[in-house]
């Protein structure tokens, strides 16, 4: 099935006509004061009183469709409620003695698409990424009552997604302008106006500059994906809730769809550093490319030429005064490049005398300094499989929990150790069950909330 089947194509003829300007702005208008959030069904002279306001607006009282032939000011507001009429964009119901008018639902789909699309163009993309990790984490906290966060944090990070791509392509877009502008002061006008000031600035920039950047939000909203897809317990409480609510045919089939939902947040953000680099790198070589075309522009103009100019407009000048008999102005004009003119060969340099290389002596303190601070930087990466390692010596198997405040570190690695796993580094391993305690118990290393750690049974 086309999406033309379901969205009729006359409603299209109003958007494509010679007026579309003036036709859009009568649809924003009367959709913004009625249908967007539907309270009421507006009569017809009141649907006519916003349309007249939007034909005295002085940018569309000239504007005109082909087949309007100078309307008077009192049939114009009639002709275009016709049109929006006809095309199928409104609709009239009698009520008594009164004439509603309605929006068919096919109607204001499609402009509240249209609508969200203006919208999507100037999203907040530091807000986008807030909301997503907020949701996700509600979601896992509460599966039965919150599991619609996960379709709407989906939605939210494609729309992101698509910000993000959005920014790259409107520098490629902005390059291309450049590269066609007329001359300097058009080169220099259209950077100024459209890359520095409306990309950057209002986007890129400010996504870059704020607290709020996603890639704060990154290893947050990447650690509460993966312990929901390892957790099969809330995902079979949150696709039984989908199910209850008729959402999808089963449960097998919401457990798909909220792995795919979840997956795909994932993958999204995992990449995203990748995205940006990619903008920092385009963005600073274009700003290269402008700063390249300036300077030599600015040093390749030919003094000659001008001088050249100035002296054959004032030889017709003098001509056109009637002094035939003038001095050429052309003498003063330097001797041309030539193989009469052009400067004799230098000496030719004396050759280099070969020099013998001595080896430069290795310090064995120097050597074994480096190892250490190898060794020690080693030693300090600490990754979840680490923090795990380390918590299998630490917690007994007898299924009792292990307060961290007990453990006492023997090197700088398990202070590190330490700190990942009251970070959260043990929540997306299934080998550990993780539990918060009321208790705060002095420590000499790493201070903080209570933290219970106990091997589930079963897992090695």
């Amino acid at each position: 099935m086309s999406f033309l089947d379901v969205i009729p194509h006359a409603l299209f003829r109003m958007l494509s006509s010679s007026a579309h300007v003036r036709n859009v702005a009568v649809l924003e208008s009367i959709f913004e004061q009625f249908f967007d959030d539907f309270a009421f069904a507006p009569k017809r002279a009141e649907v006519l009183q916003v349309i007249r306001q939007v034909l005295d607006n002085p940018d569309f009282r000239t504007i005109a469709d082909d087949d309007e032939v100078n309307p008077s000011p009192e049939t114009a507001e009639h002709i275009v409620y016709g049109r929006l009429r006809d095309d199928g964009w409104i609709m009239e119901v009698a009520n008594r003695k009164a004439t509603e008018v309605y929006m068919p639902r096919e109607a204001h789909a499609l402009l509240s698409a249209l609508i969200t699309l203006k919208e999507e163009l100037t999203i907040d993309i530091s807000a986008e990424a807030s909301l997503i990790d907020s949701g996700i984490l509600a979601a896992y906290q509460d599966p039965a009552g919150k599991v619609m966060n996960i379709a709407s944090a989906r939605r939210q990070t494609v729309q992101l997604r698509r910000s993000i791509d959005g920014v790259l392509t409107s520098l490629h877009r902005i390059e291309e302008d450049l590269m066609r502008s007329d001359g300097l002061a058009d080169l220099l006008t259209k950077f100024m106006e459209r890359f520095v000031e409306k990309l950057l600035l209002e986007n890129y920039r400010a996504l870059k500059a704020s607290a709020y950047n996603p890639m704060r939000f990154q290893r947050s909203i990447q650690t509460n994906t993966e312990r929901f897809l390892n957790d099969e317990g809330q995902i079979a409480r949150a696709a039984m809730a989908l199910a209850d609510q008729r959402l999808v045919p089963d449960v097998a089939t919401a457990q798909v769809q909220i792995a795919q939902d979840l997956t795909r947040i994932r993958d999204v953000f995992a990449n995203l550093g990748e995205k940006l680099d990619v903008i920092d790198r385009f963005s600073h070589k274009l700003e290269r490319r402008i700063a390249t075309t300036v300077r030599y522009q600015e040093t390749g103009r030919n003094i000659r030429e001008e001088r050249l100019r100035d002296a054959i407009r004032l030889a017709f000048a003098q001509w056109s005064a009637g002094n035939v008999e003038c001095v050429s102005p052309l003498v003063e004009i330097p001797v041309p490049y030539s193989t009469a003119t052009l400067a004799l060969p230098k000496k030719a340099r004396e050759p280099v005398e070969p020099q013998t290389r001595q080896p430069k002596a290795v310090d064995p303190a120097d050597v074994m300094r480096e190892q250490m601070v190898d060794a020690y930087a080693a030693a300090m990466d600490v990754t979840r499989h680490a923090v795990a390692e380390r918590m299998r010596t630490v917690v007994p198997d007898d299924g009792g929990f292990f307060d961290l405040d007990h453990f006492e570190p023997e090197s700088a690695r398990d202070i590190a150790i330490l700190y990942e796993a009251r970070a959260g580094a043990l929540a997306a391993n299934p080998e550990f069950e993780i539990r918060k305690s009321s208790s705060r118990n002095p420590n000499r290393f790493v201070s903080g909330p209570g933290l219970l750690v106990r091997r589930r049974e079963g897992k090695t």
